[in-house]
């Protein structure tokens, strides 16, 4: 099952949106999930605004490009972006609880399953490092198919990751705080419970970052 996503207007965003440096300089991390729940058209929106793929970038071996790669709001080392989206969804207006895969091309939510344990537990141990009784409205595990940039850079492939990772969790911080809602990155993380909940091969595919966000106050 597959849920299209709200698509902002770029030119009404360019006219009206936050200015950059109010945006910048009121980052912070908010790890209380609002009074309203984050709405999906909300969701959309940061989605759209941080991961999407823009354009598709054919192979051009003459010009040092043998492979496809793609132009995405977040930049990434030789635009190969390793990075997928995973949510357990615990709140949000317009979408059931459950876990959630993102796809960035069709710019649609993959439905993947209800809520289960390792789901739960995922929102869960978020909560906890943040020190919160109450759990957010999204978790978002942030997972790396490695075999995508390993073939290209080996012997730094991890650590190009990382610092894919960084750019993606900035991106997802001032799109969140010009939006005015509540976002968090998670400093600790569960290989093992993701790969529960997304019955992936934790070698070709591992969760490298945890970020939640819920709606604003």
């Amino acid at each position: 099952r597959r849920i299209p996503l709200f698509k902002p207007d770029l030119a009404v965003l360019a006219e009206t949106d936050v200015p950059f440096s109010r945006v910048s300089e009121g980052r912070r991390s908010i790890r209380s999930p609002g009074a309203r729940p984050l709405t999906l058209d909300q969701l959309g929106e940061f989605l759209f605004r941080t991961a999407r793929i823009q354009q598709f970038l054919p192979a051009k071996p003459e010009k040092g490009l043998p492979y496809e790669a793609s132009l995405r709001p977040c930049c990434s080392g030789g635009a190969v972006h390793p990075l997928e989206l995973y949510l357990s969804v615990g709140r949000v207006e317009g979408l059931d609880p459950g876990f959630y895969h993102y796809d960035p091309a069709r710019h649609e939510l993959e439905y993947l399953s209800e809520p289960t344990g390792a789901t739960s537990r995922l929102l869960k141990e978020s909560s906890m490092a943040m020190a919160e009784t109450e759990t957010a409205d999204v978790q978002i595990t942030v997972a790396a198919r490695v075999p995508r940039v390993s073939w290209k850079y080996s012997g730094i492939a991890y650590a190009l990751i990382l610092k894919d990772l960084g750019a993606m969790f900035q991106q997802m911080y001032l799109v969140a705080t010009a939006q005015g809602l509540a976002p968090c990155a998670i400093g600790t993380g569960n290989t093992d419970l993701f790969v529960a909940a997304s019955g992936l091969d934790g070698f070709e595919e591992t969760a490298v970052g945890e970020f939640v966000l819920s709606g604003g106050s």
